[in-house]
């Protein structure tokens, strides 16, 4: 019982340090979707204005990709934008038109860069949950174990102790010395 109860306690320090773990990457991806939420806010105000009007020549288009393919790139590098995701921007799917103005792209980049946070926070919260109960039930059972290997010695200690003395027989010999089981605990 005292090795199960040790090996429980164990598990529950381990499962207690992974929710401390998780409870840390949840502080973090909180940080990250607050930080893109207000740039996001940010350039939701922007393209509140009307995009400047400029020439829609063949150049400016090409001008406008590349800004887009650099942006999603740095975004990417950075580790704001998924493999997905940055696969959409050169496929121009998903929202993702090069056509748009520079600052309209920026706003879009933006948006996602948030919900990708958003979803990381999601994720990370779930986890730490998960991590909680699971510290929890660990918790529990080297509580419940412990408190059985207290009883289970008490118990052991109890019966050491009541040492009933042998009946002699007629013509019996006596024993030099009588067996004591080995203390444990």
């Amino acid at each position: 019982m005292a090795v199960a109860a040790a090996g429980a306690a164990q598990t529950a320090r381990r499962r207690r340090e992974g929710w401390l773990t998780a409870q840390e990457r949840v502080d973090q991806a909180w940080r990250a979707y607050d930080e893109a939420e207000t740039a996001a806010r940010r350039f939701a105000g922007a393209t509140a204005l009307p995009a400047p009007r400029t020439l829609r020549t063949p150049a400016e288009y090409v001008a406008r990709e590349r800004f887009l393919h650099r942006a999603a790139m740095a975004a990417y590098w950075r580790g704001d934008l998924s493999v997905g995701q940055l696969s959409d921007v050169f496929a121009r799917r998903n929202g993702w038109d090069p056509r748009l103005h520079p600052v309209v792209q920026e706003a879009v980049l933006h948006r996602v860069v948030r919900d990708l946070r958003r979803m990381e926070y999601r994720t990370a919260a779930e986890r730490e949950r998960v991590a909680w109960r699971q510290a929890e039930v660990a918790a529990t059972a080297a509580r419940s174990l412990a408190a059985e290997a207290a009883l289970a010695a008490e118990r052991l200690r109890a019966s050491t102790r009541t040492v009933v003395a042998p009946r002699r027989l007629p013509g019996a010999v006596r024993l030099a010395a009588r067996w004591r089981p080995a203390r444990v605990g």
